[in-house]
């Protein structure tokens, strides 16, 4: 026996062993169909799993034959077993097809959790992971098609159906993941955690876990001219085209957050690395006129355009660098970006103009996004930090003025939480407070029940919780703050945290996809083709990165 093939039976055994701990579990699954079905899926972690997949009368049976297949693969091909995942059914339903295609097609791109049995002796059988992972299901056109089916089935050397059937068997099952050090871990069975190891509570080593992961990814995208790998959809590994400067700034800020929580200095370097590239993209407006302070803007040369948010971010990342290394090298910069967020002022209303085009600084589009209106008052509010001076604050309040009146609250945005947060650090007026705080009073539920990871949410929440634990150390006049419900916002904060795991990058997620290792202690947007992007990551690892920060405040607040 080879050390392979001997590390798969130490695998499988220790698997199996969890599984079985309670057969009577695997009862009502036979009442449905009188079989059972076991799948094995084995990664060597480069690799995509391979699944192997058997039917038996007992339980004992279809373990046994989709073991000894697996075990003669990896013997034949030399693979050697650092992951290894157990599924065995234990409850299921047979159910038309039709409304099976329509239960998932009123839901989110790869939400159907369930496996599908396309025959009765479960030998044309699929688990959630690999039929989401393999596009199985064409969510976009709302149907399971024949031909996609039948090229999966004999990718897997089984044998090819002549037609869908009418009826399908629906299963859930019992599961548990063996790791590169032998360690096993259960695993939900059903629900939008599924494939997923349990957790009973939300610890604080598992934040900091996830944002040293997170960053570790986001560092590893970056060239050696400063520019990041922008994107891929990891389950296919297809690469994501286009360029984005927003979002290659605000991936910064983030590997400078996790840098003042881990001190690894990898990422300090390569977020350095980005700076660089970063400001090779200003533009400056009045270039050698000298005695004349500058307008900088930070330009979107892919989309030959200049958005406020870009100016405003890059703000956020060289106040952040400043800060955390003790150096005011970009202070003139800064200085210069907070001018063109000011050129883009409309004293009369309040309101920012959006997008300038590029290279001619003309006028394109007043409104883009709410977005950028949180980002360019954090900023500015930044800058009042960082200067002093007093047209930064001033035109911070005035555009905070303007988002009371027009009730941002509406929007759920997580930059106007930043943006509020740090305007009252100077500014604690109530009715500054009062719209900081009505921010998650009125979004609380929404948020609360939102079905995808949805990354921002967690960290308005955690950010918010920052200017309500000021409010209450220092007694500041909040009428909001009386309003909150301490325990459901903590539970709120703690179930987002939880839940957002269902897009983090666990080997037993990773494992169905096209290049496990590159996607390893990552994030992915599952609706969106297992989107990961650089400012998915980035957004994933700011909201850790604050719940990090505040964690011991908001675990006690579920004591009271």
């Amino acid at each position: 026996m080879s050390a392979d093939t001997e590390l798969f039976e130490k695998k499988a055994g220790l698997l199996y062993g969890r599984l079985t701990e309670n057969k009577e579990t695997f009862e009502r699954f036979a009442e449905v169909c009188g079989r059972f079905a076991a799948f094995i899926s084995v990664s060597d972690i480069h690799q995509q799993a391979y699944v192997f997949r058997a039917s038996g009368a007992t339980v004992d049976e279809a373990w046994e034959k989709a073991k000894s297949d697996a075990e003669k693969f990896i013997a034949d091909e030399g693979l050697c077993p650092m992951w290894v995942k157990a599924d065995v059914t234990v409850k299921g339903e047979r159910r038309p097809l039709s409304e099976v295609v329509a239960e998932f097609s009123g839901g989110y791109r790869n939400f159907y959790r369930r496996g599908i049995a396309f025959d009765n002796d479960l030998d044309a059988a699929f688990i959630e992971a690999e039929i989401n992972a393999n596009s199985l299901i064409s969510y976009k056109k709302k149907t399971i098609e024949l031909v996609r089916l039948n090229r999966y089935l004999a990718n897997c050397e089984l044998k090819t159906l002549r037609e869908m059937p009418e009826e399908v068997i629906l299963f859930d099952c019992k599961s548990a993941f063996c790791d590169e050090k032998s360690e096993v871990y259960d695993l939900y069975s059903e629900g939008s955690g599924c494939g997923r190891r349990v957790m009973k509570r939300f610890e604080k080593d598992t934040a900091l876990r996830v944002v040293s992961t997170a960053a570790e990814y986001l560092s590893m995208q970056i060239g050696l001219d400063g520019k990041f790998d922008y994107g891929v959809y990891a389950a296919s590994g297809k690469e994501i085209a286009g360029y984005n400067m927003l979002r290659h700034t605000t991936s910064i800020w983030s590997l400078l957050c996790a840098y003042r929580l881990t001190g690894d200095k990898f990422l300090l370097v390569q977020a350095e690395s980005a700076i660089g590239y970063m400001i090779n993209n200003t533009v400056y407006k009045y270039p050698g006129k000298d005695g004349k302070e500058n307008v900088v803007y930070l330009a979107d040369k892919t989309h030959e355009e200049v958005k406020i948010g870009g100016n405003a971010v890059a703000i956020i990342v060289l106040t952040e660098y400043m800060k955390l290394t003790g150096t005011d090298m970009y202070k003139k910069l800064a200085i210069e970006l907070g001018n063109g967020i000011l050129e883009l002022f409309d004293e009369r209303n309040g309101s920012f103009f959006h997008v300038l085009r590029y290279p001619s600084l003309a006028p394109r589009d007043k409104y883009r996004t709410v977005y950028y209106d949180g980002e360019t008052v954090f900023a500015l509010c930044r800058l009042f930090g960082l200067t002093t001076q007093s047209r930064f604050i001033e035109t911070a309040k005035a555009a905070a003025d303007r988002f009371i009146l027009k009730n941002y609250t509406q929007y759920a945005d997580h930059w106007v939480a930043y943006a509020m947060n740090e305007l009252t650090k100077y500014l604690p007026k109530e009715k500054y407070l009062n719209f900081a705080l009505e921010n998650v009073v009125s979004n609380l539920k929404k948020i609360y029940d939102q079905p995808t990871t949805y990354h921002t949410y967690l960290e308005l929440l955690c950010v918010a919780f920052e200017t309500y634990s000021r409010v209450k150390e220092k007694g500041l006049k909040c009428a909001a703050a009386e309003e909150i419900d301490e325990k459901r916002f903590a539970e709120t904060i703690f179930h987002r945290a939880d839940y957002m795991l269902n897009g983090y990058g666990y080997p037993e997620y990773v494992m169905y996809f096209a290049k496990p290792s590159e996607q390893l202690g990552s994030f992915f947007i599952r609706h969106d083709a297992y989107r990961t992007r650089i400012d998915d990551v980035q957004h994933f690892c700011s909201a850790y990165y604050s719940l990090y920060r505040n964690y011991e405040k908001i675990a006690a607040l579920l004591e009271n």
